[in-house]
């Protein structure tokens, strides 16, 4: 930890992942950046694995990548600075993301990482979701450290459920190890759906896929059957709401007569699955019904209820809603985030008839919203609320309370680091959270 203070105090801890690793600042430039040490203590297979890394991101060519900054040793430890990419791992974007199609993209931005991997002759070895992290679109692979040469012969274990069987052993490891663990990763993602292809990659060593090539093209190949079924149902369906005679009678009342009281009820007799994408799509939606109250409240229920973010922004920059309502709040927490956005959500979630664990989300959404991005906002409502809710009534929500402390107290943390206002940690925090990430992030506090 010491090593971050070094290079003339160049490097500011802003987060700490482990006692090796750290999130800093820069205090020349003020770019966030990863920083790795390895003390001299450090066993001589750990100092291996760190110079192999430095070697791998000095050596790689790949936009999908940390990119190496620069490398010091100090105070009996070696040292790495490598780009921080934000965002969220793999396995936490896709609890939260139903897109297929973002799948086969995370396949194909992995593979153009290994293959460059592989032209400079090594293996990742530890191919997993946590180690792939969404961005801007993008998915991006890290932590090399446990990268291997290309035909060693060494015994490594990665993570249990990706690991091929030759990993254990003294044979001779090459790319086939990463394609097992290709074969993992396809199969967590996609199911029972590419299955032929688990299988092919989870054969033995000399009968498993030899070439990344071979891979990549049968998951092209699903890839297009996919889409030309898709496609086939697309257009069966519009052939279909063509066809449709459901809604005539009740559908020309409302469109023709500009009968708003008939609106629900021609919707709903569209009786299709995606009727509102399919009436926005086709204008049906007459611009009263969006100026109607009732109407509007109904409208936001239906576009939240696809969480789809594009739907809910359109329907909620046409609808009519009385500001400060239960219901604009949850909308909030799919739209675009800015700071005034996020400020006026906690204020509605502050002000608003919301049940105790639906505001403990709606606040740590927005701490954490406010941290990744680092906006500049409010803490008065979380404040004012924390001094006027019942302490029991906390405690009943053990997880979600614990994450608001974290949140809040990091939060504090990155206002201290922007030489921002400094507060104080609410006694609620300090008196009831005794877990261990609470005890870290809170000693890091009181030390600075």
């Amino acid at each position: 930890m010491s090593c971050v203070n070094l290079k003339n105090n160049r490097y500011k801890i802003i987060h700490t992942y482990n006692a090796n690793v750290y999130r800093v600042m820069d205090e020349l430039s003020t770019c966030v950046y990863i920083l790795k040490i390895c003390p001299d203590y450090e066993t001589k297979r750990y100092k291996h694995q760190f110079k192999t890394e430095i070697n791998v991101l000095s050596n790689l060519n790949s936009i999908h990548v940390p990119s190496l900054i620069t490398c010091f040793e100090e105070d009996f430890a070696q040292c790495f600075v490598e780009t921080y990419i934000p965002g969220i791992n793999a396995r936490q974007y896709f609890q939260n993301h139903r897109c297929l199609f973002k799948k086969y993209r995370l396949l194909i931005d992995v593979l153009k990482v290994l293959q460059d991997l592989h032209q400079i002759g090594y293996l990742y070895i530890d191919l997993k979701l946590e180690n792939i992290i969404y961005y801007q679109n993008h998915f991006y692979l890290i932590d090399f450290n446990a990268c291997i040469e290309n035909h060693s012969r060494v015994a490594i274990m990665a993570s249990k459920s990706n690991c091929a069987p030759e990993l254990m052993n003294l044979h001779e490891k090459d790319v086939r190890c990463d394609i097992y663990a290709l074969g993992s990763l396809v199969h967590e993602l996609f199911g029972f759906w590419m299955m032929p292809i688990v299988f092919l990659c989870h054969q033995k060593q000399e009968r498993r896929i030899s070439h990344l090539s071979t891979f990549k093209t049968m998951i092209v190949l699903h890839m297009f059957i996919h889409i030309l079924v898709v496609l086939s149902l697309c257009i069966l369906s519009v052939f279909l709401i063509l066809k449709s005679t459901s809604p005539k009678n009740v559908f020309d009342a409302y469109y023709y007569h500009h009968n708003i009281a008939l609106f629900e009820k021609a919707y709903h007799e569209s009786n299709q699955k995606d009727r509102l994408y399919t009436w926005v799509l086709n204008g049906w939606i007459l611009d009263d019904v969006y100026q109607n109250e009732q109407a509007s409240i109904f409208l936001m229920k239906e576009a939240i209820s696809t969480s789809d973010a594009t739907l809910i922004q359109y329907v909620y920059d046409r609808v009519s809603l009385k500001k400060g309502s239960k219901l604009e709040t949850f909308v909030m927490m799919y739209l675009k985030p800015n700071a005034n956005r996020v400020n006026r959500c906690m204020t509605l979630a502050n002000e608003g008839n919301i049940l105790l664990k639906d505001k403990l989300d709606i606040y740590n959404q927005c701490l954490q919203i406010a941290i990744h991005e680092e906006f500049k906002i409010s803490l008065t409502p979380v404040r004012t609320w924390l001094e006027s809710v019942d302490e029991s009534q906390l405690l009943k929500y053990t997880k979600e309370f614990e994450d608001l402390g974290c949140n809040y107290l990091e939060y504090l943390l990155l206002l201290r680091n922007k030489e921002g206002e400094i507060m104080e940690v609410p006694v609620v925090f300090v008196d009831h959270l005794k877990s261990n990430r609470w005890n870290d992030i809170y000693a890091f506090w009181r030390s600075l």
